[in-house]
């Protein structure tokens, strides 16, 4: 079950072994989980590349991200928001890393097709998980990250344009205490 808080926040969400596909690209809950009481949660990033959106996700070094899934978030009649793209086992430093090109599959072992053009919704929630189930998720709305207007580094967030190391840093990786939003 995913965890929706306003909408259009990130949210820790856990899945049983039946749900374990509906997930969020994932940080692992004893390195860098984010309590249920924070709703705000972390921010995950994305930029427009050309025709490409990347998604930057909050990770903790070492953690082990297995499943990145992108759903419509204009679905609301259905229970479980459609399924637009999905990639999986990452091989890449950079994917490893929380960095995902949408659409492509660079950097992981297996992933979808891309989505025609006319199927992709005008907002999108995209989800990883770790190996447990558990992971971050952000509705973005596609039009937003590509009129944003960005440095060289900076992702787009709801709070503001944020470099790689400010998204990961808003995670208390390793026992270290960091302060939300970079």
């Amino acid at each position: 079950m995913v965890l929706r808080l306003s909408g259009r926040h990130t949210a820790r969400a856990s899945w049983g072994a039946g749900a374990a596909l509906a997930l969020l690209l994932g940080v692992s809950s004893t390195s860098c989980g984010l309590l249920p009481e924070h709703p705000e949660g972390p921010v995950v990033g994305a930029r427009a590349e050309g025709d490409s959106i990347v998604v930057k996700f909050p990770v903790c070094r070492g953690d082990d991200m297995r499943r990145v899934e992108v759903r419509d978030s204009d679905d609301v009649k259905s229970e479980e928001p459609r399924l637009v793209w999905w990639a999986s086992d990452p091989v890449t430093p950079s994917a490893e890393q929380g960095v995902v090109r949408l659409w492509s599959g660079e950097g992981f072992t297996r992933h979808a097709a891309p989505p025609a053009g006319s199927s992709v919704p005008r907002n999108v929630e995209v989800k990883y998980a770790d190996a447990t189930g558990v992971g971050y998720s952000e509705v973005l709305t596609l039009a937003t990250v590509a009129k944003a207007q960005l440095e060289a580094g900076h992702y787009w967030t709801r709070d503001g344009a944020k470099t790689e190391a400010q998204i990961d840093a808003q995670l208390p990786c390793g026992g270290q205490s960091t302060t939300p939003g970079g």
